[in-house]
């Protein structure tokens, strides 16, 4: 039987019915409690106060107590969607590949066809296996922020160094691509080499699977004071202005990329902004090329040599 994504609504009337239950059931009782002591003769005391102040503390305790359990459960409901979602997410985006790849190897090896096609077809697969290797590095990224104060190693590079090699090692994710690089400055910065070519190799994806025609991306590298500045833009098909806080958070995605590109886990731009972050600097979203794409402005400190 399929798993089913857990309701909240029964849970909320449940929570309401009892708060207004208990809180019933002290209004009562104090309006008992007073009638009956304004039968006496003698007026309420202080022993009276005592014991009513007692009993309305146990019952706000108890009233406490069922919305900690409230809150409790929504966060384990939260949970176990979270966890729906990330089972989804892996399945879907590991599923599209593989089958692209075996498909390709099972035509290779029951057909005979010519160098030209087998290139092709191998081309095809480093494709996918570099996207595969992608998310797998995304989830080792995120549990390594998780789980480590300090998961990086920093070495010093230049910036334009930098550019060319991710260009050179990503050629088979890039072939396809239009890609202009404007350095305006020469900088040397502190990084880890690996975790930035993760970041970029996230956007160049994204450039490439949300554009709607040829894919084109500009990244244009300034200074300012102590800071070097790095847009990365694109012509895809941009993100709305009231989205923008929205994409960097974990498993999000917006519909028309859901749309688009079915298979996806919403890690890619998480991942990007902490690994940012974990960099010393920050980053932020405007509109990309030609007014339609997306541009990613990324600012970290620079280093002397």
């Amino acid at each position: 039987m399929a798993m089913q994504n857990p309701r909240r609504w029964p849970a909320i009337i449940t929570f309401i019915t009892l708060q207004a239950a208990w809180l019933s059931i002290v209004i009562i009782w104090l309006i008992w409690y007073i009638k009956i002591n304004s039968r006496r003769i003698k007026p309420i005391g202080a022993w009276d106060i005592i014991v009513i102040v007692e009993v309305s503390v146990l019952f706000l305790l108890i009233l406490a107590g069922i919305y900690v359990l409230f809150i409790l459960y929504q966060r384990q409901l939260t949970l176990m969607r979270t966890q729906m979602h990330f089972i989804s997410s892996i399945t879907h985006a590991f599923k599209t590949p593989l089958a692209t790849t075996q498909l390709y190897l099972e035509t290779i090896k029951k057909r005979d066809l010519p160098p030209e096609t087998v290139n092709q077809l191998l081309d095809g697969m480093m494709g996918e296996n570099q996207r595969l290797k992608l998310l797998v590095d995304n989830f080792l990224a995120s549990a390594r922020l998780s789980y480590s104060k300090k998961p990086y190693v920093f070495s010093k590079v230049e910036i334009s160094e930098f550019l060319r090699e991710f260009l050179k090692t990503h050629e088979v994710l890039l072939k396809d691509v239009d890609v202009h690089i404007k350095v305006h400055h020469e900088m040397t910065v502190s990084i880890d080499k690996e975790a930035m070519n993760l970041v970029f190799s996230n956007l160049a994806e994204n450039a490439i699977h949300y554009s709607t025609s040829f894919p084109q991306v500009e990244i244009e590298v300034m200074r300012e004071k102590s800071w070097v500045y790095i847009r990365f833009s694109d012509s895809g098909i941009g993100i709305p202005k009231e989205k923008y806080r929205d994409i960097f958070k974990l498993f999000q995605r917006l519909p028309e990329a859901i749309t688009m590109w079915g298979s996806g886990t919403g890690m890619g731009l998480y991942v990007v902004k902490m690994i940012i972050k974990a960099h010393g600097g920050n980053i932020k979203v405007s509109t990309g090329l030609n007014d339609s794409g997306t541009s990613f402005l990324i600012r970290m400190p620079i280093v002397n040599k």
